[in-house]
């Protein structure tokens, strides 16, 4: 080659030098080429090339015909231009597939382009770790991100478009901040912040708005890169989880509030035990017509309502037994539309729209009535100008699809009750706490706040669910889920109350409260009976023991201190085989009557003298019958 050119000079003196000193030990395939395209230089070749034999060729005979057009457009663009240029080729060798990058860069002397430095990299391992990133990030169900200090999207992968159900290309460029909750935003801000200035952020949540407008609940992950400052962001989708969880703990809520409703009703049930018996009894004393008599009903009516408030608070705890029977839902409602009619006022249009082919369900018909009722006294008093309420009921089957978008539900087949008005509707602060006892919206005197934790407390007993649905200004729904099978339920037959009658027995009563037991004693003696009074179930057992006269019956409260009514029972009936028990409660939990014997009478408090007598007298004329 001549040395006159500037090239050549620069190769031949300081160039050279500088050349071999610093590409030596490069990994990479560094060569010099003239504006002729003739390789003057390079540090090495590939194997079964030499220097000496490849210094002084055309620099486009060492490519591969397929590579020939853009290598040779790549050179003199770089020659030309005076700018910097790449190209890639790939090459299939033994061990695969190769790519290779061939960067060309300008030698500038004396004003003017020179020649150029091409420099040939293996790229196969960064390509394939690029395609593997890029192929992760497609298919990475979490959502990816990547935003530039500034806030907008500069990359997104699929699953943060299919999650917001958007279009990824239309995003890009955007401020993300467009797409966050207006309530999340200043935190949202203050936590970028935090992370354009290299302090990662674990575990944070906002919401984000979807195409139809709602929002879901993302958690996320986001960290900086120090070099270029994008924020890196991996974020999941968390809202059916919060959901949840929001549903466990209001169902925690529900079951700790209903421990302490079946405990004070519990307690109650006794007071109410004593005032009903000891009021009744002072009314049989007072003549008829009198003040006196008259404050006296007025006490009875007042201790009847604080039972049936006991009662509603039983059946919210599901303490509540149940006397369960195959019941058609259809038939059922059918039954209760007269009464409903009069109950709802003229201006509300009631539609009923019975199902086909409904199974039948295993209910307490009293304790459903009492849902139905509930539920449209309800959709009255949201309708105070009139409206629309409309009872439906239908077969349905929750399968995995329909829990994957309702997670409170339970798979099985159910008959399902619907009860929807186009009233004042609920908030959402009002829905939260619809079921809850005591907890109304009604003004003064117009409801307990018992009517929708008492259905809560039916459905939930015969293992049902209930739905709520509502918004202001549309209505409310509420569904019923009660479990069914495709069998036709049996005709109710009527019951027949057996005649109350006086007696002249001995009838020992084990009742641990004071109070309870006095007015138990007073109304059997008074009926003409022979009481022993007991104060628990020991005392009782001794009582037995120490008798001079036969006993005929046993009337014990299912729990009691020291030793139960249950406990003793089992040793009485050892001591005096076909003696008969009769056990009262106040509680309602099926724990305490699982463990009663077979075909048990068990008497619920409160209840009045009469019922009392009329079970006394049943169970000792079934005692003289057997």
């Amino acid at each position: 080659m001549a040395g006159g050119d500037p090239l050549s000079r620069w190769l031949e003196g300081e160039g050279r030098l500088s050349l071999d000193a610093l590409l030596a030990e490069a990994p990479d395939v560094i060569g010099v080429v003239d504006w002729e395209l003739t390789l003057r230089y390079v540090n090495w070749t590939a194997p079964g090339l030499t220097q000496e034999s490849v210094i002084g060729r055309n620099a486009l005979t060492l490519l591969r015909p397929e590579h020939l057009e853009i290598g040779r457009s790549a050179y003199l663009h770089a020659l030309r231009s005076g700018e910097q240029t790449r190209f890639e080729m790939v090459y299939r060798d033994e061990e695969g597939i190769r790519q290779w990058e061939i960067r060309l860069g300008p030698i500038h002397a004396e004003g003017k382009v020179i020649g150029l430095i091409a420099v040939t990299s293996d790229v196969t391992e960064q390509r394939r770790a690029h395609a593997d990133r890029d192929r992760f990030f497609s298919l990475s169900l979490d959502m990816l991100v990547v935003t530039g200090p500034e806030g907008r999207f500069k990359r997104l992968n699929p699953a943060f478009g299919e999650a917001l159900e958007l279009e990824v290309a239309a995003l890009l460029g955007t401020p993300f901040i467009d797409l966050v909750h207006p309530d999340d935003r200043s935190l949202t801000y203050e936590v970028h912040d935090c992370v354009v200035q290299g302090e990662p952020i674990l575990d944070f949540e906002n919401r984000y708005r979807r195409a139809d407008g709602s929002y879901r609940t993302f958690s996320w992950r986001a960290t900086r890169d120090p070099v270029t400052g994008d924020v890196y962001a991996v974020a999941r989708d968390i809202t059916d989880q919060r959901s949840t969880e929001a549903q466990l703990r209001q169902a925690q809520k529900m079951e700790a509030v209903g421990q302490l409703a079946g405990g004070v009703a519990h307690d109650f049930n006794n007071l109410l035990q004593a005032i009903l018996a000891n009021n009744e009894l002072a009314q049989q004393m007072t003549e008829p017509g009198t003040e006196v008599f008259e404050h006296l009903g007025e006490i009875d009516h007042a201790a009847q309502r604080a039972a049936t408030l006991t009662k509603q608070l039983l059946t919210f705890s599901r303490r509540r037994p149940l006397n369960a029977v195959a019941v058609d839902l259809n038939h059922l409602i059918r039954g209760l539309m007269q009464m409903l009619r009069r109950l709802l006022p003229e201006s509300i249009r009631i539609d009923w729209i019975p199902g086909q082919e409904l199974g039948s369900v295993s209910v307490d018909p009293s304790q459903l009535e009492q849902v139905i009722v509930n539920l449209c006294v309800n959709a009255r008093d949201a309708m105070e100008q009139g409206g629309r309420l409309a009872i439906q009921t239908e077969s349905v089957i929750v399968d995995s699809r329909f829990r994957e978008m309702n997670h409170w539900a339970k798979h099985g087949r159910y008959a399902l009750l619907t009860v929807s008005d186009d009233g004042a509707g609920m908030s959402a602060e009002v829905r939260e706490r619809a079921f809850e006892p005591f907890f109304t919206t009604k003004g003064p005197h117009r409801g307990t706040g018992l009517g929708l934790s008492t259905v809560y407390g039916i459905v939930r007993q015969h293992d049902g669910m209930v739905h709520l649905e509502s918004q202001p200004g549309i209505g409310t729904t509420l569904k019923i889920y009660l479990p069914s099978d495709q069998r036709i339920a049996p005709a109710l037959a009527g019951k027949l109350e057996a005649r109350t009658a006086r007696g002249t027995e001995t009838i020992l009563v084990g009742e641990d409260d004071e109070q309870v037991r006095l007015v138990l004693v007073r109304v059997l003696e008074r009926a003409g009976y022979r009481a022993i009074p007991a104060q628990d179930g020991s005392e009782a057992i001794r009582l037995l023991r120490e008798a001079a006269e036969p006993i005929h019956l046993v009337l014990l409260d299912v729990v009691m201190p020291e030793l139960g009514g249950v406990q003793a029972w089992s040793q009485i009936e050892a001591l005096r085989p076909g003696l008969r028990v009769l056990f009262a409660t106040g509680h309602g939990e099926n724990i305490y009557r699982r463990h009663l014997p077979p075909n048990s009478e068990v008497l619920d408090k409160p209840f009045r003298p009469e019922e009392l007598l009329r079970r006394v007298r049943s169970a000792l004329d079934r005692t003289a019958q057997g």
